[in-house]
């Protein structure tokens, strides 16, 4: 199995750097994924990605013992200018040490596009000795990348070595309404994959909510014993965004204010547990 098991920021939206590394440090994990998402925590804008920032967040994970291997910097990737964005994000995410730097991909109504961005991104990644790893969303929207079985037939047409998928296994809950089952596509995405998302979720009136992994809807018991048995190395991040939930439509909502540290420490200390309890790892 592999020895790569992050934590998320996204579960500390609304803490500064200092407190979200102290805290990560404290669970007993060795390693965190950044997190950049527009929507899904404090605003940002691209002057963030600054040689400065970077060096601060270096002395941070020093300061802490952590490790960044993996570095969220999700956009639309045909978007006007997308390839000078991300390019900047990845020089970033690669001055604090990530080895991964994932993003969506693009709507599929501009997938031309996107191929022509992800193959110039491919070169830049390739000159980084980094790899850019497409996620499937969680919002209901047509994306190039929707699901395991479409982004495994994504890669194989993209076909570099620099370019992977993310698989996460919350948003196919949300993305597909219910109706496709994590548990049966992500078996489509595993070879095409360097990294995933154990993230779970429960429906409710409004719609979905994350919740401590182990406790919500997916079955992560038969996928983690799965990836143990088949000896996958695959690094994993807990991502638990607990101050987004899904409405109906399956967009997201952040609510007004943080959650307390203290519930924070509970569901993450519960997710890790349940994890590493199945694959017997250490963090």
């Amino acid at each position: 199995m592999s020895e790569i098991l992050s934590i998320s920021t996204s579960a500390y939206d609304g803490y500064d750097f200092p407190t979200i590394l102290k805290e990560i440090s404290q669970l007993g994990a060795s390693y965190v994924e950044l997190a950049f998402i527009q929507g899904y925590m404090d605003p940002f804008d691209e002057d963030y990605f600054s040689e400065m920032n970077a060096k601060m967040i270096q002395g941070l994970l020093s300061d802490t013992g952590l490790s960044c291997f993996a570095f969220s910097a999700h956009m639309d990737l045909a978007g006007k200018g997308a390839v000078d964005i991300f390019k900047k994000r990845m020089v970033f995410a690669k001055t604090v040490g990530a080895k991964i730097i994932i993003t969506n991909a693009a709507p599929r109504s501009q997938e031309k596009e996107f191929i022509q961005n992800i193959v110039a991104l491919a070169d830049i990644a390739k000159s980084l000795d980094m790899i850019i790893a497409l996620e499937n969303p969680g919002d209901g929207k047509e994306n190039v990348v929707n699901s395991g079985e479409t982004g495994a037939s994504i890669i194989r047409q993209i076909a570099s070595d620099w370019v992977k998928l993310n698989y996460d296994f919350g948003n196919v809950i949300s993305h597909f309404y219910e109706r496709v089952r994590p548990e049966e596509d992500f078996i489509y995405a595993l070879p095409f994959s360097a990294h995933l998302h154990i993230k779970d979720v429960k429906p409710y009136d409004q719609g979905w909510y994350f919740t401590e992994i182990g406790k919500g809807s997916i079955n992560f018991r038969s996928i983690l014993n799965h990836l143990k048995s088949e000896n996958h190395t695959h690094p994993l991040s807990l991502e638990v965004p607990l101050r987004v939930t899904r409405a109906p439509d399956a967009l997201p909502r952040r609510l007004a204010s943080p959650v307390s540290l203290d519930e924070i420490r509970r569901i993450l200390k519960g997710s890790l547990d349940f994890v590493m309890g199945i694959l017997g790892e250490k963090g």
